[in-house]
C-alpha cells in the first residue's frame, strides 16, 4: 500500500483536481493506496470540500487540526495515520505533480528508502521565488551547505523512515 499525505491550506478549488489526478496515477501504478488530507485550519472551505471527497471515496481520509499549526505540523499529523509500506508527501497546490508519484515509486523500488522530487518550474509568484532564492543563498553561505530551493516536501519514503521520524523524542 502507498499512503499519500498532503497538508491542506487555502485549497478548496484545487482539491478535487488534486484527488482526481492522484486517483488516476495510483490506478495506473496498480498498488493499493490511501490519500490523507490534513486541513491546517484553512480559512476557506477546504474542510467542507475534504468532507465531500472523503464521503465519495473510502480511500480518502480527512483530518482537521484544532488550529493553524503550519505546514510541517500538518504533514506530521498525516504521517501518524499512514498505513502504507511507502509514504508520499506532497503539497496540495499542484506544484508537486501527482503524475510524478509513479517516477518516485519506480525509483524507490530500485532499493532507495527516500526519493525526493525536484521542481523544475516553480509556479510561485515573483516575490516568493525571489525570497526563496535569497534565503537559500544566505543559508548556504552561513551553513557552508548546498541546499537547493527547488526541493520541497515532495518525496516518497519507506515506512521504516516515517516510523523513525515519528519516534524521535523532542
Amino acid at each position: 500500500m502507498i499512503s499519500i499525505v498532503s497538508p491542506v491550506y487555502r485549497a478548496e478549488k484545487i482539491l478535487p483536481i488534486l484527488v482526481s489526478e492522484i486517483n488516476l496515477v495510483m490506478e495506473r501504478i496498480g498498488e493499493d493506496y490511501e490519500i490523507i488530507l490534513v486541513d491546517d485550519r484553512s480559512p476557506d472551505n477546504s474542510w467542507e470540500v475534504m468532507k465531500v471527497l472523503s464521503s465519495q471515496n473510502p480511500k480518502i481520509k480527512s483530518i482537521r487540526l484544532s488550529r493553524n499549526f503550519g505546514q510541517h505540523s500538518a504533514i506530521f499529523a498525516g504521517l501518524t495515520k499512514t498505513k502504507g509500506d511507502w509514504v508520499v508527501v506532497m503539497d496540495c497546490d499542484m506544484q508537486d505533480q501527482p503524475k510524478e508519484i509513479a517516477k518516485l515509486y519506480k525509483k524507490a523500488l530500485e532499493g532507495y528508502d527516500i526519493v525526493l522530487g525536484q521542481r523544475e518550474n516553480r509556479k510561485d509568484k515573483f516575490l516568493k521565488k525571489l525570497s526563496s532564492k535569497l534565503f537559500y543563498k544566505v543559508f548556504n553561505y552561513l551553513s557552508g551547505g548546498q541546499f537547493n530551493n527547488e526541493i520541497g516536501n515532495f518525496g516518497i519514503y519507506k515506512k521504516k523512515v516515517i516510523d523513525s521520524i515519528l519516534n524521535i523524542n523532542d
